[in-house]
């Protein structure tokens, strides 16, 4: 396959080349279910099982500017680099910068808060809250040009994110609601690059209540 799509990238024009995966200082999420657990009271877990490409490798291997003792040496750095974080589980190479990975974390949203997956410096989902007791989930938006490039490299990302919630929630774009156990469960089904970012917005009412005014 990588053959195939590297003789792709070879017929493009060279300014095409020059401009090609900018976006990929990143990972991008593939054949994945991922989930968020979010309670009024502020306690979250979030969960992914499924591949993470680091697309900078990716682009690299399908350039063929790598070495196979490179491309082992790279694996192994971004490997080191992923299981510093104590909430990756599991993290094994799949090859071409494809790593099967099973993440989980559990904590308690602060007022003002900033919660990350993959890193601060390379976001697939976010939990952010605000002093006024919101808190949005997004994830991470790809713009067109780079959904493009990422297609033409042969890179798929394909998924599930879903968010169980106790919460009153404000505005949400997910591909449909259900219900489980009693609460509600909102689901976006990632097909492609192209796919719109999941978000969702909630109300912790009573959560984080305000100072009394000083007379």
């Amino acid at each position: 396959m990588v053959k195939q799509v590297l003789d792709k990238v070879r017929s493009l024009p060279f300014l095409i080349l020059a401009g090609l995966l900018l976006l990929v200082s990143c990972y991008l999420p593939d054949h994945f279910k991922s989930e968020v657990r979010l309670g009024s009271t502020g306690d979250y877990a979030i969960s992914f099982y499924g591949d993470l490409i680091w697309a900078p490798l990716y682009k690299e291997i399908v350039e063929g500017t790598l070495s196979a003792s490179q491309i082992a040496e790279k694996i192994a750095a971004i490997k080191r680099d992923m299981v510093r974080d104590p909430a990756f589980k599991s993290v094994d190479s799949a090859g071409n910068g494809r790593f099967h990975v099973v993440y989980q974390r559990e904590g308690k949203l602060q007022a003002t808060d900033l919660v990350t997956f993959v890193r601060r410096n390379s976001i697939i989902l976010q939990l952010h809250a605000t002093p006024d007791g919101r808190v949005a989930l997004d994830g991470n938006t790809i713009k067109p040009a780079d959904a493009n490039q990422a297609t033409l490299l042969g890179m798929s990302v394909e998924g599930e994110f879903r968010l169980i919630t106790d919460a009153q929630v404000l505005s949400h774009n997910a591909s449909k609601v259900t219900l489980y156990q009693g609460y509600p469960v909102y689901i976006w089904t990632i097909e492609n690059a192209f796919s719109p970012a999941p978000h969702l917005s909630l109300q912790r009412s009573g959560a984080w209540p305000a100072k009394p005014r000083v007379p």
